[in-house]
């Protein structure tokens, strides 16, 4: 009996394997046999966004406040006065050619900044000759941190040390990085941006909350800085349909629904769900007729 127990485990621990794969594959197959419509953003004008959500919260809808991984900057009144008093920087971005670019992305909550170079389009593998130069790059990040330029240099030379000893088949290999842990100065950052700038083109993704300011000075591309405004999802459940309303403080608007893909799922009926929900939210309700809806069938 002893020496077949163990050919019984076995038997039983496939068994169980097996079940658990099943059960896995199963909820693959529930998951995807899903139906959905998504649709573009647009902008309500003079839409009140906390005035929105309290109404939409009135109305027994769940209303869910969206961040990101940046941070809210103090003290710089005109974004404040443009975006709200809860946006957040979300990455800055400098130039040094055509190009050749760094992005600096904020995680606030982790305490660094992802700085990561997009080098000129280089023949082959990627080499320090490829990167901008050093001097420029120790200036940048010398501005955007509270660093100085020694530290700064040493960011610099992790990035150059990485990219003449690394890997170039690794994935990323292209694009080097190095995590900063530095206090982000932004509003230098911005204030240089600003400074520099002979135009300045702002655009927005209504609904998404993503708003972003690209700097030129003549026909020269500066930089660029990114914000996350205020931004929430709405959700309504009924009969297994699910309707979600994503609002930000530009009074943009998107929304998507989704069902089982057995059930009728008809575009008018479900335009007439957000009707719905725009009336009780304080949303013109004839918002819903100018979105653009885009129609997902099961996979199966």
């Amino acid at each position: 009996m002893n020496k077949l127990r163990p050919v019984a485990v076995a038997v039983v621990g496939t068994v169980v394997a097996v079940a658990a794969a099943y059960a896995v594959f199963a909820g693959v197959l529930v998951g995807s046999d899903v139906a959905s419509y998504t649709s573009d953003g647009v902008t309500v004008p003079d839409l009140a966004y906390e005035d929105t959500l309290e109404r939409a919260d009135a109305a027994g809808y769940a209303v869910e406040r969206v961040g990101s991984s940046g941070f809210h900057p103090t003290g710089i009144d005109d974004l404040d006065a443009d975006l709200g008093p809860e946006y957040e920087a979300f990455r800055v971005t400098y130039d040094h050619a055509s190009a050749a670019r760094l992005w600096a992305t904020f995680h606030a909550e982790e305490g660094i900044t992802v700085v990561t170079l997009f080098p000129d389009d280089a023949d082959g593998d990627l080499t320090v000759d490829d990167l901008p130069p050093e001097e420029w790059l120790v200036d940048r990040l010398a501005l955007l941190f509270e660093m100085d330029e020694a530290t700064a240099a040493a960011y610099v030379e992790e990035i150059e040390t990485a990219v003449s000893t690394g890997d170039p088949t690794e994935p990323g290999a292209s694009t080097p990085s190095v995590e900063v842990d530095e206090p982000v100065a932004f509003r230098t950052a911005y204030d240089d941006l600003t400074a520099r700038a002979t135009t300045v083109n702002a655009t927005s993704t209504p609904g998404s909350g993503w708003h972003e300011r690209v700097y030129h000075a003549g026909d020269e591309r500066l930089g660029s800085a990114e914000f996350v405004l205020s931004r929430a999802t709405v959700t309504r459940e009924v009969d297994g349909y699910t309707y979600r309303v994503h609002v930000d403080y530009h009074g943009g608007v998107a929304v998507d629904a989704q069902t089982r893909a057995t059930r009728t799922f008809e575009e008018d009926a479900v335009r007439a769900a957000f009707r719905e929900m725009f009336v009780e939210m304080g949303v013109p309700p004839e918002t819903a007729d100018h979105l653009q809806f885009l129609y997902r069938g099961s996979v199966w």
